[in-house]
Order: C-alpha cells, then structure tokens, then sequence
C-alpha cells in the first residue's frame, strides 16, 4: 500500500455551534497559504467521523486532522483504535478545535488563532498520550468506547446529557455547560455507587464521579487538576453526598484546581476503575454522551501520538519526538 504523505482533515461542520461550517472556508484557506498538503471530507452525521478515520487509515493517510470539538476528536480516536491496520501510535492527530469546550486543546499549549494552530501542524511537535476506554452498557446491550479526554460519572454525566439536549435543539454559546449544571443541581440525587479503583473498594452515597487523561473538562473546569496525560495512569476524583448549596457555593474550585481540598472529595489514582450502582447512573467521555452502568475503565499508556504546542511541556516525560 502506498502511503499518503498529506494530511486527511476530517471537518465536523456543526461543531462550535455551526462555526465548523461558517469557520472552514477561512481554515482552508491558511491551510494552502501555509502550505500544508491535506485533503478533506466533512462530517454529515454522528460517528461519520468514525467511519472517515478508518476510511482514511486504509487508503494511506497516516496524518489525521480533527477540525472541530471535543467529540470530533474523540470519534477519530475511536476510528483509530477500530482499524487493525497499522499500531494505533503510527497515526499522528492534529487538532483545529472550533467547539464549545475545546479542553483537549487546553492541556497541550496549543494557540488560540487558526493562524498559530496551523502553525503548531506545520511543526508537528508529537506527544505520545494514554488512552481510555469504557466498557458500559446501552439498552442492556454491552458496548465499548475510547476517550483521548475525561469520562464523567453521576451528575457529571447528567449536566453533559442536558448539555447535549440543548444543543441539539439549537441552542449554543458557552454558557450552556452553566446552566445545565445549576439545573441539574436541583434534580439530579446522589445514588449508591461501589467504585474499585484498582485493587482498592470504596463507595457509598457518590454526587458525581470523573476520569481524566487531561486535566480539564466542562470548558475549562479542572475536575482533576492533578491529571498527567502520559503516565499511564487515570486521575479519579470522587463527590460524595454533598448538599446544593455547598456545590454553588464551591463551584469556583472546579476553575481554580482546588476541588481535592474540599473534604466530601477524594483524588485517586489507577490503572483500572470498576463501577456498579443501584440504579444505574449515566456516562459521558469527552462531552458525549454514552450508555449506563456497570463500568469497566482501563487505561491504554501512551497509544495515540498527537500534535501539542510548541510551548508544551510534559512532567513525566520532558524529552518530545520531533516528526
């Protein structure tokens, strides 16, 4: 097979509220100023990103451009994992992210503009990042998913599924995470929850539950302030039962990276998270969301090979690849 040396940009048109849509005709256009060698398709329903990815792989591409969100990405990490081809790390990801949240992004330092972000692709500085994935339940049928971000648990996946209504309903802007979340807070009940965290059992009455690769989720919260994506570890951050008006009144810890000083919450972590409750609760992974309880999460170490900003730093492993 002969191997494509472009890029394949996979452009999700709704992401950022239509802006994909709006925004690709200038992205394009910086792409071919700046010489960057790519062809493209555009997204035209869920999980067509997916089916792209694997499409791509097959016929040469090794370079893969999400242009678009968190969930764009996701999708083409799945598409990655799916095909048997060639090892999941000879596959380098770009990101031109135009979503609501973009905290993929956040973690690796990459720059605000079209401009600069093209420009973070045309250095390629690659980063070798762990993997999740969840093995979850939908309509009592088993299913599987890879997550390149954070999975949230309980509330957390409960404000992500009123998110994605909204949207889905037309609504946008970045204020509507907020809003779910204080709407939720006065529906949503802690449920029973026993969590092993590798070997470790805890539980009880859990709030909210949330895994992370990277640190931040819910467009720009730091849910697990702690998280380093290349240890081959996940950070675990537990709520236990906490009462509506110590959550508004401690919401400023989840942006400023203190919510592990809060005493109902705990931070952990592991290689392998298994979850079961009565009644099942909700998932979402990378702002999608998913199926119910139980769950099985393991950690695949540093499986996806992807482009950070030139400024990006790893704790764990200083020392960057060049391509």
């Amino acid at each position: 097979m002969n191997i494509n040396d472009k890029w394949f940009a996979i452009v999700n048109p709704q992401a950022g509220s239509g802006r994909g849509k709006a925004d690709w005709p200038e992205i394009q256009k910086l792409l071919a100023e700046k010489g960057v060698d790519f062809d493209f398709a555009l997204t035209e329903k869920k999980y067509h990103a997916v089916e792209l990815t694997v499409k791509a792989i097959t016929s040469g591409y090794r370079k893969i451009l999400a242009v678009g969100g968190d969930g764009t990405l996701n999708e083409v990490v799945n598409g990655i994992f799916i095909q048997k081809l060639v090892d999941t790390k000879d596959v380098l990801v770009g990101v031109i992210g135009i979503g609501t949240g973009n905290d993929w992004q956040r973690m690796y330092a990459l720059p605000v503009s079209y401009s600069d972000k093209i420009d973070a692709i045309k250095a390629s500085k690659n980063f070798l990042q762990d993997v999740g994935r969840v093995d979850y339940f939908e309509s009592r049928y088993p299913q599987s998913r890879y997550f390149a971000n954070a999975a949230g648990i309980g509330f957390d996946a409960q404000v992500a599924l009123s998110t994605n209504k909204l949207k889905e309903s037309g609504k946008s802007g970045k204020v509507l995470y907020i809003f779910s979340l204080i709407k939720t807070l006065f529906s949503y009940k802690s449920t029973i929850v026993s969590v092993v965290i590798d070997k470790d059992q805890v539980g009880g009455k859990i709030f909210s539950l949330t895994l992370g690769i990277g640190k931040y989720n819910g467009g720009g919260m730091m849910q697990v302030p702690n998280a380093l994506a290349d240890d081959g570890l996940f950070d675990v951050t537990i709520i236990r039962h906490i009462r509506r008006g110590d959550v508004i009144r401690n919401i400023y810890r989840l942006y400023n990276g203190t919510i592990l000083k809060h005493p109902k919450i705990s931070g952990h972590q592991a290689k392998k998270i298994v979850i079961s409750s009565k009644p099942p609760v909700n998932l979402e992974v990378d702002g999608e969301s998913l199926g119910t309880s139980p769950f099985t999460f393991t950690i695949v170490p540093q499986s996806i090979n992807v482009v950070v900003g030139v400024d990006f730093r790893s704790v764990v492993d200083p020392i960057l690849q060049v391509i």
